[in-house]
């Protein structure tokens, strides 16, 4: 992408001469938040309206600091370019052709390539779409989606001030970021995949609704992150062994649904907001960084809550967990840094 002559201009921080080149892209996605777990949960949901006023109190962050480049997907729904006309500031739309589904984030993603920080507004799915575009990319992702293990709850304004600090180089990214685990999934004869939070080997036949709700039709998974303060397949795996962002390993789940002979561990998890279900095990295990494990599969795979892609014919499918995902940006940590270093103290 062509860098724009549009020079981080201080405002309100006191940041001295210091200039600096600033692209930020913005990445939202219409559906997500809004399929049928939240709305049989009598969840929040997150309609479009709210998701054109989180940007637009991103956008205040931004601009609290100082002027940026604004590229952003222009979503079906207008989300930001609504929110942008609202704050008065000038975006520049990626030029991609919507098809009104993930891969709308793939493309924006790969269109993004080159900028300093990328905000996203989804779930789980939504950030995959946009690893799958830009695998490192340098990320702030806001939940706004049905399962979000993945993306931060956070006030939309502080990750506007923190994208614009690292965006600007006012703060390293590099000291206030973290590379996310990514689960590699390799199908053999076919074009690989990956999941950022799960990838769950099913025994369906067709992708239905998408949505993960029927514990019988469960095989086995990898997650990479096992939190039992999740919903989800994370907290499936955190009921059983709890393994944060920060460590270097995942679970592998394998699952007995009906069979009193293997079952081992039985476990009562909320597979989605509002929506518990028991769950039945026969084994789990720790895998390291770059351990793999294979199945022969014929079915549907879900990856990070949703089923995405079915194999057919009878494949061997290859499933390692390796650190080289998104770097999400630390807000808390951003923020943190910019105070104690007197960013926020006026001339």
């Amino acid at each position: 992408m062509r860098r724009h002559d549009c020079y981080l201009r201080c405002l309100n921080v006191n940041v001295g001469t210091n200039l600096a080149i600033v692209d930020i892209g913005l990445i939202a996605n219409p559906a997500s938040g809004k399929d049928i777990r939240r709305l049989m949960a009598r969840a929040s949901i997150f309609d479009n309206q709210e998701k054109t006023a989180i940007v637009g109190r991103c956008l205040a962050g931004i601009r609290g600091i100082g002027e940026a480049t604004i590229h952003y997907l222009p979503d079906t729904h207008n989300i930001v370019s609504s929110a942008l006309d609202r704050m008065k500031v000038v975006g520049n739309a990626l030029p991609i052709e919507l098809e009104g589904s993930a891969a709308d984030s793939t493309r924006a993603a790969e269109a993004l390539r080159g900028v300093d920080v990328v905000i996203s507004l989804g779930g789980d799915g939504t950030n995959r779409a946009i690893a799958k575009g830009w695998l490192d990319v340098p990320l702030i992702p806001l939940s706004t989606g049905t399962n979000n293990a993945f993306p931060i709850m956070v006030e939309a304004t502080t990750a506007g001030i923190a994208a614009a600090m690292v965006a600007g180089g006012m703060v390293d990214i590099d000291s206030v970021s973290m590379v996310s685990k990514v689960i590699h999934v390799d199908v053999e004869g076919e074009e690989p995949d990956l999941a950022l939070v799960d990838a769950v080997v099913t025994k369906d036949r067709f992708l239905g609704t998408r949505a993960l709700t029927d514990v019988n039709a469960f095989e086995s998974a990898v997650v990479s992150n096992a939190d039992p303060s999740r919903v989800g397949m994370s907290g499936v795996a955190g009921c059983v062994h709890p393994i944060g962002i920060k460590e270097d390993a995942g679970v592998e789940l394998v699952f007995c649904p009906g069979s009193e002979m293997f079952k081992s561990i039985e476990l009562t998890t909320p597979l989605a907001p509002g929506v518990l279900r028991n769950v039945s095990l026969s084994e789990y295990r720790v895998l390291g960084l770059g351990e793999s494990v294979q199945h022969r599969i014929q079915g549907v795979l879900a990856f990070d809550g949703e089923r995405e892609r079915i194999v057919k014919e009878e494949r061997i499918v290859r499933f390692s967990i390796e650190r080289d995902g998104p770097k999400v940006v630390d807000i808390e940590r951003t923020l943190d840094d910019a105070a104690q270093n007197g960013l926020f103290k006026c001339d």
